[in-house]
């Protein structure tokens, strides 16, 4: 096997260990009980687009939510991939909206590193929720642009 391989395997393994170990601490701290104010800085473009999706979904706005994705984004779910391109995530993200008129999120935590954002989110589909679901992304970006989102959530999170 070429050094190649065998570095974009150890790239692949860090990935995973990283994001499962935010993922812990993020769950960790979430388990508080006290309410607590939100957690973040904005860094720098990065973390502005990231809030300015927040704010899109709070406003129930697919087309400012795709905004700052790349035309060939790709969502992926645990590691499943269930989005690809900006014109299917912004018909996924209509038809959520649609689906959930009453969806809020907060971000509870940001934390902007290269070209990588990572945020912690709640989210409440509807009114009647008191607590939030918790939520881990992971933003790539390339040219200030969204290309790769990877979506920590549990595997219940819409059957709750």
């Amino acid at each position: 096997m070429s050094k190649g391989y065998y570095l974009l395997v150890n790239i692949i393994s860090m990935q995973k260990i990283i994001s499962s170990i935010v993922f812990i601490f993020l769950v960790l701290v979430s388990c508080s009980s006290e309410k607590r104010e939100p957690h973040y800085n904005i860094k720098g473009h990065q973390s502005q687009v990231i809030v300015d999706m927040i704010e899109a979904v709070n406003q129930k706005n697919a087309e400012k939510y795709v905004a700052e994705f790349a035309e060939n984004v790709r969502v992926l779910v645990g590691s499943t991939l269930k989005v690809k391109g900006r014109n299917e995530l912004k018909e996924n993200r209509a038809k959520h909206f649609k689906a959930y008129p009453n969806l809020r999120s907060e971000i509870q935590y940001l934390i902007e590193i290269d070209n990588k954002v990572i945020m912690h989110d709640k989210v409440w589909l509807n009114s009647s929720e008191e607590r939030g679901r918790d939520i881990v992304e992971i933003f790539v970006f390339e040219d200030g642009k969204v290309m790769e989102v990877d979506v920590i959530q549990s595997k219940d999170f819409f059957n709750k």
